[in-house]
């Protein structure tokens, strides 16, 4: 039996989580450093006015912390009452996964992983590629401990955002508090600490349900374009796709996936942006939408949940003007992200294939 999982890279091993367990997934903020915390556990961000625990599972490498990048992410996994963070280098997609087989002995397989953290490992699945599978959140730890965590660093949260970053170390409650990526830059520090003070700020539960969105934004041939989550399926790589007779070029034609079949398309030139040569094994995005399953080919996924109000699109864009199915941008990282009407785009003329898609 396959099982939804989110795989993430960290310290280049692939990993997965049960997506049961995914709450949602955020650039890295700077973390309040907690010494002598439980293991794996490295310190607790304010997370809308609730702290979270976060977890390094990379702190074993040659006995020394790997420096954090702005790149990274942390997952934010919610099982029954327990709420944590686990900290990766990045999100990669989510896939079935089948865990018959599974290696339950990790210490022939991952000597990187840390004897202290093993009850985090379910084991690992033997493939083309060796992927750590982690077990449910609750089973990391002892009960109480969390809390623990929780109540002893809640007062300290306030007093934390408050003092000044001038020096290496700063005294909270009467404790010396190391600085968070001290190897980082001054201008990525002041972003690590910009990401924390944003996630401080509650969300406007109205707003949430009826103006925020969710997108996967997805690289496409040097630029960004957005997708609403709810219509993703998986990520896939497409290995074969059989030609379709007397449809357009960029319909790259259909593909067997696990016994459907999904056609796969380039939506570059619907888009008008500047097409590529394809990929050997294209990396695609499946789509399901209605009675539609189809894969669009993309370049890379470059954030797995990327929440975005409606007031702060744009709607007059360089594509909208052009392009009914292009609802407008955002910025994104110093770039425009491009946002798709997916029911537009696949009902219209351009993605007919033999009188349906």
């Amino acid at each position: 039996m396959e099982t939804s999982y989110c795989l993430f890279e960290i310290n280049q091993h692939l990993g997965a989580i049960n997506t049961a367990y995914l709450e949602e997934i955020i650039a890295l903020p700077e973390l309040i450093l907690i010494p002598n915390a439980p293991s794996g556990i490295v310190g607790v961000i304010d997370l809308r006015g609730d702290v979270l625990p976060v977890v390094d599972l990379r702190l074993s490498i040659e006995a020394q912390a790997q420096p954090y990048l702005l790149t990274d992410s942390i997952i934010v996994l919610k099982q029954a009452d327990l709420r944590i963070g686990i900290i990766v280098n990045n999100v990669q997609e989510i896939r079935e996964l089948t865990t018959q087989g599974m290696v339950t002995e990790l210490s022939g397989h991952q000597s990187w992983i840390d004897p202290d953290v093993t009850s985090f490992f379910d084991g690992i699945i033997l493939n083309e590629t060796e992927i750590v599978i982690l077990s449910a959140p609750q089973h990391w730890f002892n009960p109480g401990e969390i809390q623990q965590v929780i109540s002893i660093t809640r007062f300290l949260v306030d007093d934390f955002y408050q003092s000044r970053p001038d020096q290496s170390e700063r005294a909270l409650g009467g404790k010396d508090i190391p600085f968070f990526a001290t190897n980082a830059s001054s201008q990525e520090q002041k972003i690590f600490r910009q990401r924390a003070e944003n996630l401080r700020c509650p969300l406007d539960e109205s707003q949430t349900t009826t103006d925020s969105k969710t997108l996967i934004v997805l690289a496409l041939h040097s630029n960004l374009v957005g997708i609403d989550a709810t219509c993703v399926r998986e990520f896939i790589t497409i290995d074969q796709a059989t030609p379709v007779p007397c449809c357009p070029r960029h319909i790259i034609g259909n593909t067997n996936l696990r016994g459907d079949v999904v056609t796969v398309i380039d939506i570059s030139e619907p888009l008008g942006l500047s097409a590529k040569k394809l990929a050997r094994n294209p990396k695609a995005v499946v789509i399901e939408l209605e009675n539609i399953l189809a894969a669009i080919v993309i370049e890379d996924v470059r954030d797995a949940m990327f929440e975005v109000n409606a007031n702060n699109i744009q709607q007059e864009s360089t594509l909208s003007q052009r392009y009914s199915y292009v609802q407008g941008e955002v910025p994104y990282d110093d770039q425009k992200l491009y946002i798709l009407d997916l029911p537009k785009l696949f009902h219209s003329d351009e993605l007919i294939v033999n009188e349906a898609l």
